[in-house]
């Protein structure tokens, strides 16, 4: 929350359609190597590995989770959600947008993360303020890395949702049509190159697979609901 009590433009809620905006619009213009995708894909696909794990480990309301990725830093779906961001600036080619980003993000978090911190010392008392002083916040720190071969403890997958696997099929989608983008204007803006959907087979597997991601989502969507209602 901004200090005079209104929320603030670029808040957490917004930070994703922003960052998804510039990265779509500044593609045409930004070049990405090969090893800019690849690099982009692997911190997506990083990002979205830690959104499963997280979801499947969080107790909300009944106890403290601090076991498993809990241990490794405080707020990991926060961390995924920072990695999944960012991919998309890497993909994008848009070097500003991804050293821009880092401050974009503790801008627009840092208020969710203090105010979620506070409810839990006021719940929690030392039990959080001790984790809180033994475990990062966000970004793993060298002793907290060595708990890794504890990640999954406490994970269950009946607490990842069909949203939940949802987002992560859109977010894929998302990160391919980017990639297309670059192939698309690869001669600049209003010279689309010849190597198009129609032309490019792989890219019209690459198209395909986005469009069927997309879908995809939107049906886990709807077993999600089916499955709420059937409850």
């Amino acid at each position: 929350m901004a200090s005079n009590g209104k929320r603030q433009f670029l808040n957490r809620s917004r930070l994703r359609d922003v960052v998804l905006l510039c990265a779509f619009l500044s593609s045409p213009f930004c070049a990405a190597p090969e090893t800019i995708l690849v690099a982009g894909f692997f911190v997506l696909a990083l990002g979205c590995f830690l959104h499963l794990v997280a979801k499947g480990i969080l107790i909300r309301n009944i106890v403290l989770t601090n076991r498993g990725l809990y241990g490794v830093v405080r707020h990991p779906y926060y961390l995924a959600n920072y990695l999944i961001d960012w991919s998309f600036c890497i993909l994008s080619g848009n070097y500003i947008l991804v050293l821009a980003y880092p401050f974009s993000f503790f801008w627009s978090y840092g208020p969710t993360m203090q105010k979620e911190e506070g409810l839990l010392a006021a719940e929690h008392g030392d039990e959080f303020l001790k984790y809180a002083s033994e475990v990062p916040q966000v970004f793993p720190a060298r002793r907290s890395v060595r708990q890794v071969r504890t990640l999954f403890e406490g994970f269950s997958p009946q607490r990842v949702t069909w949203k939940e696997c949802a987002r992560l099929t859109r977010f894929c989608s998302v990160g391919i049509l980017i990639t297309l983008v670059h192939d698309v204007f690869a001669n600049g803006l209003g010279k689309v190159s010849r190597s198009v959907i129609v032309h490019n087979p792989i890219d019209a597997v690459f198209f395909l697979a986005a469009i069927v991601l997309y879908v995809a989502s939107l049906a886990l969507v709807t077993l999600g609901k089916r499955h709420r209602s059937s409850q």
